[in-house]
């Protein structure tokens, strides 16, 4: 039997389970709604629209997603190794998920602080050859492709990114 459920934060989570169970191109206000035991005037009152309930879901999913990712890097770590381990423990992360996820809330996720991220361990990679950057070839302009290419990745349901890596790594040391 569903109780009702009358705050923002519950509602929330109602409509994160619902997104999870049936994808978040499935989720409407009249199912939360129903879900939550309201009237769906009352989820309006919480969320004047879908896409308002949408962003506040994609904060609450990419906060999850991101929490912790800067205990995954350990100084001396190579730019790679750390990409290596972050695109791990990302795909562990989303593995409840599926790839809709990725695409439906691509363009709410708050990626400045991993392109910072990247940046100062790529920064901090002595053995990164930096003659590689240029004007029209800068790091912070690789970092977002890296991450852009990581998101990409994890939305096809990749278990690993080696070969990007690969890649990567051929570009970055001599």
């Amino acid at each position: 039997m569903n109780h009702r459920v009358t705050s923002t934060d519950l509602i929330l989570e109602k409509a994160l389970l619902i997104a999870k169970k049936e994808g978040v191109d499935k989720l409407s206000i009249r199912k939360l709604a129903s879900a939550c035991g309201i009237a769906v005037g009352s989820v309006y009152n919480y969320y004047p629209d879908k896409e308002s309930l949408v962003t506040a879901m994609a904060e609450v999913f990419w906060n999850n997603i991101f929490s912790d990712q800067e205990r995954l890097y350990h100084h001396g770590m190579s730019f790679t190794q750390f990409l290596e381990w972050y695109y791990s423990y990302l795909y562990a992360k989303m593995t409840p998920y599926d790839g809709s996820w990725v695409r439906d809330l691509e363009g709410k996720i708050p990626k400045e602080a991993t392109i910072a991220l990247l940046m100062q361990i790529l920064k901090e990679d002595e053995k990164v050859n930096n003659s590689i950057w240029n004007m029209e070839f800068q790091p912070e302009n690789f970092c977002d492709y890296v991450f852009t290419n990581i998101m990409a990745l994890l939305q096809s349901g990749e278990a690993n990114c080696r070969f990007f890596i690969y890649l990567l790594e051929n570009l970055l040391y001599e």
